[in-house]
């Protein structure tokens, strides 16, 4: 199981955020994995079961969509965007960090599956100098949150400790000067019909955000430790490689470059239109602020021939039937395998994707970084004008995923450094 957990995180991804003024009138939403706004709100799943390509000079990576989370009252700590930076607390910062990713695999929270070993893993890494982590939730939704017989969801678990969970971890977090980003959703590998129905099935996500995603939400909004919600995975692996007269829907140009592994055919402007948007007018609606980074597999971005932005503000205006939608922040995945290409991150600065906002390294490791020792990745990062990095992932199993201890010491690379942004602050 180990093997195909982790090819999930084989498929670089790039996380987009954005950010939508929200009224009082706007739809309820529903959250998978990625966020993209509407009258509901939408968000990609991406999984990884495809098998392993040759290994490239240089890391290939992917689109996720990821949705930054920046909550908390006027007065409050928390993370923002500024242009093509990512500022906490009126400072740039740099998101020096790991991915946790879970201790037990979609069973961490709720049903008495919390034991505080993610808390003891955060301690490490931020007393290794890491300053936050990405931790996923619902992950397939075989434990949470709990459905009925006919797939609806009714509450986020059955013990309902699952919120109470969720909170202990941010608490620890902010003890611990660290940010977290929740990955609610798994698109790299789902299994779990219950969980796909969710795009597919407007009535089963409306129960899943009215039942579940509200609850959670109303739970932790305003916390200092929580940097994002990011809704699903690496969600180009579950979509449908197909052609459209609308740019914004035409998945051919991923398609190339291995789009669709998982089989599932989710056609992109289903998940965009119904999935994403109906998430992200939740989140909206309990927070003050919030920002959306898509994580997926794919290069968002139109700058090079074998690329496409399919998250441009235009097109999620088109998905949402509104005007202010937008992505505020990118996340890229980075592995030596793939298709080899000039868009690879550890080889272009950020600035080269064009983007004109902040672009987070989401996942990473020297095992899988062409000979990159794990300290010059964070390096590389640092030093070309990305906002942050996280290493895959603290559990350490699977094929790319470097030892606990190498972790800790490369996280202590960056400790005291602010040239290219703060690396050290309290969170709170």
């Amino acid at each position: 199981m180990d093997k195909l957990k982790d090819r999930r995180c084989k498929w670089c991804g790039i996380v987009y955020s954005y950010t939508e003024s929200w009224q009082k009138n706007v739809r309820k939403i529903s959250i998978s994995l990625q966020v993209f706004l509407r009258d509901k709100q939408r968000r990609l799943i991406r999984s990884a079961s495809r098998p392993r390509t040759a290994v490239a000079t240089m890391p290939s990576w992917r689109i996720y969509l990821t949705l930054a989370l920046a909550v908390g009252t006027a007065a409050a700590a928390r993370l923002k965007v500024s242009g093509k930076d990512l500022t906490y607390n009126g400072q740039k910062v740099f998101l020096n960090g790991c991915n946790i990713a879970w201790h037990n695999y979609g069973y961490d929270f709720g049903n008495g599956g919390y034991d505080g070993t993610l808390e003891q893993w955060l301690r490490e890494i931020g007393g290794s100098g890491g300053n936050s982590i990405r931790v996923w939730v619902h992950v397939e939704g075989y434990s949470t949150p709990r459905w009925d017989s006919n797939g609806y969801v009714t509450q986020c678990d059955q013990s309902g400790t699952f919120e109470a969970d969720v909170k202990k971890l941010l608490d620890a977090a902010q003890a611990a000067d660290v940010l977290v980003v929740l990955v609610l959703w798994n698109g790299a590998y789902l299994t779990n019909q219950a969980a796909v129905n969710l795009i597919w099935d407007d009535a089963k996500l409306d129960a899943y955000i009215n039942n579940c995603l509200n609850s959670l939400v109303t739970q932790v909004k305003g916390h200092p430790a929580l940097g994002a919600f990011e809704v699903v995975n690496e969600p180009e692996g579950s979509i449908l490689v197909s052609s459209d007269s609308e740019p914004c829907y035409d998945t051919t140009t991923i398609g190339q470059s291995g789009a669709g592994w998982t089989g599932l055919y989710i056609p992109m402007e289903r998940y965009r239109k119904d999935y994403f948007s109906s998430r992200d007018h939740t989140v909206s609606f309990l927070t003050p602020r919030f920002a959306v980074p898509p994580p997926g597999q794919f290069a968002q971005s139109d700058a090079f021939s074998n690329t496409h932005n399919h998250y441009t503000d235009e097109c999620l205006n088109k998905a949402a039937g509104g005007s202010n939608a937008h992505l505020d922040f990118f996340q890229i995945h980075a592995y030596d395998w793939g298709d080899p290409g000039a868009q690879r991150a550890f080889t272009v600065d950020a600035d080269a994707y064009g983007l004109g906002k902040p672009v987070v390294l989401g996942e990473y490791a020297s095992v899988c970084g062409a000979g990159t020792s794990l300290p010059d990745l964070y390096s590389y990062a640092y030093e070309h004008g990305y906002s942050g990095g996280w290493s895959w992932h603290y559990v350490a199993t699977g094929e790319c995923s470097d030892t606990r201890q190498q972790q800790q010491e490369a996280l202590k690379t960056l400790k005291d450094r602010s040239d290219h942004g703060l690396v050290s602050f309290p969170v709170g």
